[in-house]
């Protein structure tokens, strides 16, 4: 009996061996190409994206200015930052969620002690973003391990993601495997994507309206003032926004920024081929600074962006 049961451990030693081997195989070049071919997890090769815009924040420049927010605020703002050497414009994307503006907002600062403002610059609907299955790990949790900024979230925060992704696959160590290896990143998010639900806010702005307030209080922390606009929208999100709007004026953000709704540009579904970015024409950059200067009149923001 104990014969057997040592060769039964002995087999199992073995096996766990060759899966650990193949695990680390499926991270390094050249084999993570073949081994994600074999496994069908070629799609799940490219990163996130989100790391350069934390390296650029935390590299000390004679910007006194950021601005931050999602993937529409990038497309009207980027092309910008060579006429104006003061901002730093670092918008990434809707799935990085109110949370990972926040920590972009913390390495800024830390990095830019003559900071004067930070400017958040946020779609009504990817502003009350939660933690999803479908993007909120990849996007969100990955880049918040990966760049060691996970532990500046609040308690409660992190609570509500490990109920989602679990607690273990928040570590950085695990974060890594799964980052550098499609085979695994493939195998947790279809797990997750199966077995587990978004996380459910209260109401649409328990995030936002949280991280909103952190984002005051760090601004003003600093000694730098805080600016928070919405993105333009699509006639096609007219009903929801304004849906929300109803929920918004409970909000704390609603005491501090009470015109975020009444001055949102509405436009035309023509301008959009996905109902959110522009495209076409609306797209060059003749046009998206029209549309800048009809959304932004009269604030902060369009008055620094037109002193250069």
């Amino acid at each position: 009996m104990k014969k057997l049961f040592r060769k039964g451990f002995l087999f199992s030693g073995i096996v766990c061996f060759f899966c650990v081997a193949f695990v680390f195989l499926s991270m390094r070049e050249p084999y993570r190409g073949v081994i994600a071919k074999w496994t069908d997890s070629e799609e799940f090769m490219d990163a996130s994206g989100m790391l350069p815009y934390f390296e650029q924040v935390r590299t000390s420049d004679q910007t006194t200015q950021l601005v931050i927010g999602d993937s529409i605020c990038r497309q009207m703002f980027a092309g910008l930052s060579e006429y104006n050497p003061q901002m730093s414009i670092q918008a990434t994307n809707a799935a990085l969620m109110i949370t990972g503006q926040y920590l972009l907002a913390e390495e800024y600062l830390k990095a830019h002690p003559e900071a004067t403002d930070v400017f958040l610059v946020m779609h009504p609907v990817a502003i009350t973003r939660t933690f999803d299955t479908e993007w909120g790990y990849r996007y969100g949790v990955m880049t918040y391990a990966e760049t060691d900024t996970i532990s500046y979230l609040d308690e409660n925060t992190l609570d509500d993601m490990a109920d989602v992704y679990g607690r273990f696959f928040m570590k950085k160590e695990v974060v890594n495997v799964i980052e550098n290896s499609p085979m695994m990143r493939k195998l947790y998010l279809s797990y997750i994507n199966i077995n587990k639900s978004d996380y459910v806010q209260s109401s649409p702005f328990e995030i936002a309206d949280q991280y909103v307030r952190n984002l005051y209080d760090l601004c003003e922390e600093n000694g730098v003032e805080l600016h928070v606009y919405a993105s333009p929208v699509s006639e096609t999100f007219r009903e929801q926004t304004e849906e929300l709007e109803k929920a918004y004026d409970i909000t704390w953000m609603s005491t501090c920024y009470p015109d975020f709704f009444q001055n949102i540009l509405y436009y035309p579904d023509e301008w959009s081929e996905d109902t959110s970015h522009f495209s076409g024409e609306h797209a060059e950059r003749e046009e998206l600074n029209k549309i800048i200067d009809i959304a932004y009149e009269g604030t902060v923001l369009l008055e620094n962006l037109r002193k250069n």
